[in-house]
């Protein structure tokens, strides 16, 4: 079965089939919907994709599983068996940080996007970073 993500368990597949990976939660912090935190396929004769949230897909027919998308948290994929050896997984999506806040921050580290969404200041940092108020 497929890894499971922050909205939902991953699901079991019958056959030779990968199990879908769970869905991930829908954020809109910065202003637009963004799905995070999915899970990874699972490994199968035929591979089946994660669900939403930025999941690697499963194996196919079988494989090597693909990463998850950047800056989302979300799983990788599983890798697959061929001739008996295992196939490597997917990587993990990068994690991301983001800070919604009616203060606009006195300085920060590490590059963060800086928006503005409506009077709030959003701050998203893809890597390390710090921020100060």
């Amino acid at each position: 079965g497929g890894g499971g993500g922050a909205g939902a368990v991953g699901v079991n597949s019958p056959g030779s089939a990968g199990g879908a990976g769970g869905a991930g939660v829908a954020s809109t912090i910065t202003g637009s919907s963004v799905e995070r935190a999915g899970g990874g396929g699972g490994a199968g004769g035929t591979g089946s994709g994660a669900t939403s949230g930025g999941g690697g897909a499963g194996a196919v027919s079988p494989g090597s599983g693909t990463a998850g998308t950047a800056n989302t948290g979300g799983g990788g994929g599983a890798g697959g068996i061929t001739g008996g050896q295992s196939v490597t997984g997917g990587a993990g999506g990068s994690g991301v940080v983001i800070i919604r806040s009616s203060t606009q921050a006195t300085s920060t580290t590490g590059s963060p996007v800086a928006t503005t969404v409506g009077s709030d200041y959003v701050y998203q940092f893809n890597a390390n970073g710090t921020i100060t108020f």
